[in-house]
């Protein structure tokens, strides 16, 4: 066919989004935003890399829907501080091309951003964010995985008595809403700087406190010949608690949404895959979710190009409603 003939088919085949051999196609955003400095660098450091992944796949196949999008990846660090996360949101906001955001993996930080999604119409999914009530408030957000209720039920069984070091946090309320519920009794513990007050310590400690209260917490119980089960949110699971907690750390247990892949075996091609492409950061136990997060958004973003003919906000956050109904696509396990 020579260039005339070519030129006159994809005119007439313009609705249908022919293109000529080589063009560029259109691209869609997908927004990230999580700590990448600061005392809790590790979270974002721990997780970009499956982001990436997924995208990486989905482009590699020719782009998302028809006609054919490349989907590109903007990340921000709001460095754990509610401000900057503010700060971010507002940035994300102005590019007409993103779509969706992915974060911000920290309660207070996805609240603080929250009023600026919903303004702008920008729907968040949320793949870390414990708060029930998150996903109730202003704007379209979505959860990946359970919340701090689901959480709370499952730690509490079997207990029928237990101390809570909590800072106010989501898990340790609904540890309280879920004790008081079954009847367990749940007095508090005071913080670790006050570990020469503490008397009669229950055979069970909950910790909802960041990460390095908690390590010191254990370790101050551990000194004492504290011989009891110490049990927590996805924050021990951290190389920050077990730093501080030190050999005390074998005592506890973390009990998250979502498994770390390094410890499973059927996921060593996905951990793999994230070292290589972080240049040797292997991946946490939030790589699993923020991988299935952004499957999710790949599956928004096509139903909204399949439904509309391109996507936009509003449209992919019917997407988003649809697609997160079914369960997570996830690169192994189940």
């Amino acid at each position: 066919m020579n260039r005339l003939a070519r030129w006159t088919l994809c005119l007439l085949l313009f609705l249908t989004a022919c293109r000529v051999p080589g063009a560029t196609r259109p691209v869609v955003k997908i927004g990230l935003v999580a700590p990448f400095e600061g005392r809790y660098r590790y979270v974002g450091y721990g997780l970009f890399a499956a982001v990436r992944l997924a995208l990486r796949e989905i482009n590699a196949t020719g782009g998302i829907g028809y006609p054919a999008y490349s989907v590109e990846l903007v990340a921000y660090d709001d460095g754990a501080d509610p401000e900057m996360a503010r700060q971010q949101a507002e940035k994300l906001a102005v590019d007409s091309q993103i779509v969706l955001v992915i974060g911000h993996f920290r309660e207070a930080t996805t609240r603080a951003a929250l009023p600026i999604y919903a303004r702008e119409g920008l729907p968040l999914l949320a793949p870390a964010v414990l708060d029930p009530a998150l996903t109730a408030g202003p704007g379209a957000v979505f959860r990946v995985g359970p919340d701090a209720d689901e959480l709370a039920a499952r730690m509490l069984e079997g207990v029928s008595e237990a101390g809570l070091l909590t800072d106010g946090g989501p898990l340790g309320e609904a540890l309280q809403r879920e004790a008081a519920r079954r009847g367990v009794a749940l007095w508090p513990v005071s913080p670790p700087a006050n570990a020469g007050r503490w008397r009669d310590l229950p055979p069970v400690l909950f910790c909802d406190a960041p990460p390095v209260d908690c390590g010191e917490a254990l370790a101050a119980l551990h000194a004492r010949g504290w011989a009891g089960k110490f049990l927590g949110g996805p924050d021990l699971a951290t190389e920050e608690f077990r730093t501080v907690a030190g050999d005390a750390a074998t005592l506890a247990w973390a009990i998250t949404p979502w498994p770390d892949p390094r410890t499973m075996p059927e996921c060593a091609d996905f951990v793999a895959a994230c070292t290589e492409i972080s240049l040797g950061i292997p991946p946490t136990s939030l790589a699993l979710p923020a991988y299935a997060a952004a499957r999710y958004a790949l599956s928004a973003i096509e139903w909204a190009i399949i439904q509309n003919g391109r996507p936009n906000r509003t449209n992919v956050t019917e997407g988003l409603s649809i697609a997160t109904r079914l369960p997570p696509t996830l690169p192994c396990g189940k």
